[in-house]
């Protein structure tokens, strides 16, 4: 595959996720956090699991337990954005969740001695920028304990990115995705049974926000991102990702109602250009 064809699915993922802002919000007024996530990464490794069915066979141990890695770090990266989520906006959520754009390549370079160039370093500054005025309200600036769980998500964001680079390009796409989506699923399931309970009455909109977490934002969304990370590095895979905050923004315009203003299309504009910028001049690689 070309990268220019891997950078374009993670850009089709932004758009799919940025939907997805809308569908769990709307799913979170029935279902508890960790019951959403076993049903939505439960429900997603199913296809997956059948579609790798020749792929098991060749799964070596260090296969199965890469792939388990990366489905911890999905699982802490959910858990933790949910947690935040609860007790800060969602405009600030989103922001700290995205601060994982700056984080990628200066793990990259703490891990795994990869220093980042100046393209990448100016590019991310600038996105986080546009997603800063995207965002961020007036109020932004006080920090509370759920902005400082939505650091840690990112955190957790920023290790997965990096963990399917070097785990899942020599591993089949749909075994990779059916192990971190099993693992997710079965690590929520844990958490869901001892701590929540299932909800009395469940209305027909929670069930669709459900399908669509589950085939859409979930099961088809990673299946691109693993597919795209064979062929777009992880610094360069943080920063189209990073589109989430503008679909989830231009959704929200469309869909809830809500107001655009000066600043937040200046932030769309700046995202795309950060994303256009540390593209140009890149080839095919």
């Amino acid at each position: 595959m070309r990268k220019s064809t891997a950078n374009l699915l993670l850009v089709i993922v932004t758009v799919v996720w940025g939907g997805g802002f809308i569908a769990t919000s709307t799913a979170l007024n029935v279902f508890s956090p960790f019951t959403i996530l076993m049903i939505r990464f439960l429900g997603a490794a199913v296809l997956p699991i059948i579609l790798a069915r020749n792929a098991w066979k060749t799964l070596t141990k260090k296969d199965i337990l890469h792939g388990i890695i990366v489905g911890v770090l999905l699982f802490l990266s959910f858990a933790f954005q949910t947690f935040g989520l609860q007790t800060t906006t969602s405009g600030k959520n989103a922001f700290l969740t995205a601060t994982n754009v700056i984080m990628v390549p200066y793990l990259l370079w703490l891990f795994l001695h990869k220093k980042p160039d100046r393209k990448a370093i100016i590019s991310s500054f600038i996105c986080i920028l546009g997603i800063a005025l995207l965002t961020l309200r007036a109020e932004a600036m006080r920090l509370s304990s759920g902005d400082m769980l939505s650091l840690i998500c990112a955190l957790f964001f920023a290790m997965h990115m990096i963990a399917l680079d070097r785990c899942g390009k020599d591993v089949d796409v749909f075994a990779m995705t059916a192990l971190q989506m099993l693992t997710a699923g079965l690590l929520a399931a844990i958490f869901a049974l001892m701590f929540e309970s299932w909800p009395q009455a469940v209305e027909r909109t929670a069930i669709w926000s459900l399908l669509y977490s589950i085939f859409i934002s979930t099961m088809l969304a990673y299946l691109l991102q693993t597919w795209a990370q064979k062929y777009t590095p992880a610094s360069e895979a943080a920063l189209i990702l990073s589109m989430e905050a503008l679909w989830a923004a231009v959704f929200s315009y469309l869909f809830l109602g809500e107001t655009m203003t000066l600043p937040m299309l200046t932030g769309a504009a700046l995202i795309l250009c950060s994303v256009l910028y540390v593209e140009a001049g890149n080839g095919e690689g």
